[in-house]
Parts: structure tokens; sequence; C-alpha cells
């Protein structure tokens, strides 16, 4: 799977593992997820066996395989090991089907079948069936986004789906064996190939060895690749041209009104205002808040009422301006294992009483108000209130400010310190929503006081980070003219 995204990955997991940067603590939580997934998705399987030898016992793992195929001990064995022509593989669920013959199970903690996860199920079979095995089905198992959990226990037959996917696994047979052939070929040389970084970096996966591949290349200044919306037709006409910088784009090229100003931006070296800031901050009322949620989507749901990856409300924090008073600050970090939406819809409503505008910066907040107003609804009227309240602050800054600073992103992490010199997140132990995602869920399950204690303050000091910087981001625009 490595090679069919990119040979030097191959390459360098095969022989400098070494140089992979380390998973962040968002990324730890998604493999650790696909671990939860997949232990669950095995109790659909009763009376199966775990081959459970690690990859440091291959050889023994290959061996229990091959005897509890040959004593039919077991109707069901999880993460069996095979190997056909040098390649190994680990399937998730191999299935003893009622008509005869085997069945294989890859099992994905995401919700839709893609297109690189049937080529996963293709590079097995060509290896179950070369290594002598009678696989006569082949499916993804993903999670189902249409079960709602009533709050008692799992239905493991509704929270996943089976995707069907033999006659595409199939078809591919004569290309794997192709494309395992290459790939070995390539390993046999005594160096890396030499593939340069492009779009395959990132597709279907971020590839670890990124940040290796690229720490030396020179890069433009601002480059292009900070035009938002560039399609990639038109990134491909520039690249054609050997243009790499936007200060170097034509006058001639098309470009959306808001790519010209970046380019108007990056040519000038300064910051551009580009619409009326002040006619937009005037629809505003006083007193003013701001608001921010943090949420986690547990992939397995919690909650009555709840589905797969929906986003659950564990904290919020809001700033308060009124005039001639000082800056008040509230929040509420739900620190119990029951669901925290009831706690956090009494607690919002409270903060944010019932005048002034929030302001916001981007639509989620109103996504996850309109999911409380569905989910708490004694207090929907209330919620509904709120939410018609909300002032988003990034359509103003987008639609009429751009400083070249911005590269390209109007994430308030890019913009506050370009309109703030000095401000920003660099000091704080959790630094983005991914990270406080799992941060908390982890936190959940931590028996140790004083280690749960010290991550609810990191949380409650990113999610005050978050508002404060909107406050300053509001005064910011307030002095443009």
């Amino acid at each position: 799977m490595s090679g069919s995204q990119c040979h030097l990955r191959l390459w360098y997991e095969t022989y400098d593992r070494d140089l992979a940067g380390e998973p962040d603590d968002a990324l730890q939580a998604v493999f650790d997820t696909g671990h939860e997934v997949g232990e669950l998705a095995c109790e659909r399987y009763p009376g199966g066996h775990l081959v459970a030898h690690d990859y440091r016992h291959i050889d023994e793992a290959l061996e229990e395989t091959r005897r509890i195929l040959a004593s039919g001990s077991a109707p069901t064995l999880f993460e069996p090991a095979f190997r056909h022509q040098g390649v190994l593989v680990r399937v998730d669920v191999l299935e003893q089907l009622p008509e005869g013959g085997w069945g294989l199970v890859e099992v994905k903690s995401t919700t839709k079948l893609k297109e690189h996860f049937v080529l996963d199920a293709a590079v097995q079979l060509w290896v179950l069936r070369g290594a002598g095995l009678d696989v006569r089905e082949a499916g993804v198992l993903t999670l189902n986004r249409d079960y709602v959990y009533d709050g008692g226990e799992l239905d493991l037959s509704e929270l996943f789906q089976m995707h069907p996917v033999m006659d595409d696994a199939t078809a591919l047979h004569d290309a794997i064996g192709a494309q395992v052939s290459e790939m070995q070929a390539m390993l046999g040389k005594s160096k890396a190939p030499n593939i340069s970084p492009g779009e395959h970096c990132t597709s279907p996966y971020d590839c670890p060895f990124l940040a290796h591949c690229t720490k030396d290349l020179a890069q433009p200044e601002h480059g292009i690749g900070e035009l938002p919306w560039l399609g990639p037709a038109r990134r491909a006409e520039l690249e054609a041209q050997g243009i790499d910088e936007i200060r170097d784009i034509p006058e001639d090229f098309p470009l959306s009104d808001l790519q010209q100003v970046i380019r108007r931006a990056v040519r000038g070296g300064r910051d551009i205002v580009h619409g009326d800031v002040q006619q937009q901050l005037a629809r505003m009322e006083t007193p003013l808040h701001y608001l921010d949620f943090e949420t986690f989507a547990p992939a397995i749901p919690r909650f009555a009422g709840t589905r797969t990856y929906d986003a659950i409300p564990f904290l919020f924090s809001v700033h308060v301006e009124r005039d001639g008073q000082p800056t008040e600050h509230i929040d509420y970090l739900h620190e119990g294992s029951d669901d925290p939406r009831p706690q956090i819809a009494e607690r919002l409503i409270d903060a944010l009483g019932r005048e002034g505008s929030i302001c916001t910066y981007s639509p989620y907040e109103g996504r996850v108000l309109q999911d409380l107003i569905d989910a708490v609804p004694e207090h929907a009227a209330a919620l509904a209130a709120i939410k018609a309240r909300l002032f988003d602050l990034l359509p103003v800054v987008r639609s009429s400010y751009y400083h070249p600073e911005f590269r390209g992103s109007f994430s308030i992490k890019r913009v506050l310190p370009a309109m703030v010199p000095g401000a920003g997140y660099e000091d704080l132990a959790i630094a983005d929503g991914q990270t406080a995602a799992a941060h908390y869920a982890l936190a959940l399950k931590n028996a140790e006081a004083a280690e749960r204690k010290q991550t609810f303050e990191a949380l409650r000091a990113y999610c005050k980070q978050d508002t404060l910087a909107m406050v300053e981001l509001r005064r910011a625009l307030a002095s443009i003219e």
C-alpha cells in the first residue's frame, strides 16, 4: 500500500524507517480509534480465534494460522497471517462461509468506502489466493452513519455496514502481481529511487517522510499554493510556465477577485483593505460576546441519540465586553464521562444572557448550537435565540482585508499574529482542536486525578485563547481605516 502511493516511501519504510516523524497526539488518536473499532468489529463474529503474535513473531503467526486452518477449529480468524511471493498480510477478519470457502473482511474506522480500501482488500486477496486459500468473498466493513444509538447495548449489526468488493478486487489481481514485482525490483537496487515531492505525498495519506523529503528544498517566499481555491488545471498552467511564485503570475492570467488581491499584497509587501470593514462591524450589538466550543467525535457513539463521529461539545469559552468595564471571561468544561450536552446547554445560556452579538470565527459554532438544539429540546428556544445572535468574523476578514503573512489561509491562528503582532498560541500545551479532542478523550479514561486536572487546565487555556484571540482580532479590525 505504501509502494502504491510512492516507491520512495516504501524504500524508507524498508530501509530508513527512523526518518519518519513521530505521530502527533491527533494522529495517534486516529490509530487508537482504528484499534478500538477493529476490536469491536470482532465481536460480530462469535467463536473467532485471534492470531495474537505481533510483527516480531511473524513465523509463529504463519504457523498458528496454518494450524488453525488445518484443524478447522474456528469458524473465524482474526489477524491470521499469510505470505505469498514475499508479501505478508494480516487479515482483519477471515470468515468461513456457509457454502464453503472463505471471506476476507477489511475493517476501517471511516463511514465510507474509499478507492484505496478496495486496493487494500485486493492485495490481501492476491496473497491469500496465492497462498492456496479458497477465498470467495471480500468486503470492507465500515461504520454506519445512519445508526442512531439508543443508549442501551450497541447493535453491532447496525453500527457496521459491509461493502462487498470481490469483483473490483479480483479485477486488480494481475496489476497487483506486476506492481509487487516492480516494487521488489526497486527494493533490490543499491540506492533509493529519485522521486520529487508532489501531490502523491498527501494522497491517499500524509506521508510520514514528507518533512525529510522536503527539508532541503528551496521554497518560494509566497508560493502559488497560497492562492485559495486555485484549481488543479490553473495550477498546472502556472507550473507549465515555470511559475511557482505569486508575484510572478502575469497580469493577464485569470484569477478570482480574492486571488488578485493576494497577488497585489504579495507584490507590494503590505496589507490591503479591499472591503468596508467598519460597515460590517457596525452590525454588531453590545454587549459583545465571543464564543468558542471544543468538541470530540467518538467513533463509537456513547450517548443516546448520537451517531458515529457526531461532534459532542465538552467545553466552551466566552469573553464578554461591556462598555467601560474590564473584559469578563466565563467557561465550562464537563469533567464527567456522562453526556456533557445538557450541562453545556444550561451553562451556555447563563453565560451568554439575552442581549448583544456573539462573535465566532467560522460557521462551526452555529452547527454545534444547532446540534444542541436538537439534542436538548427543553432548552431549544433559548439556544435558538443564541444562534440568531451569532456574528461570524471570518467573512469580515476574508471579504475586506488581506496581509501577506496570512499566506493564503484565513485560519485565526494565521490571521491573529499578522494583525496583532506577538499574539498567538505558541506557549500553550494544547494548540489545536484535534489535539484538544484527543487529550479530552484520553483524560476521561485516565484514573490519575493529577494528570486529569493538568489536561483539563490545558484544555481550558486553549479554549480561552481562542475567544481572547477573537477579542483582539475584533479590536484590530475596528482600528482599520
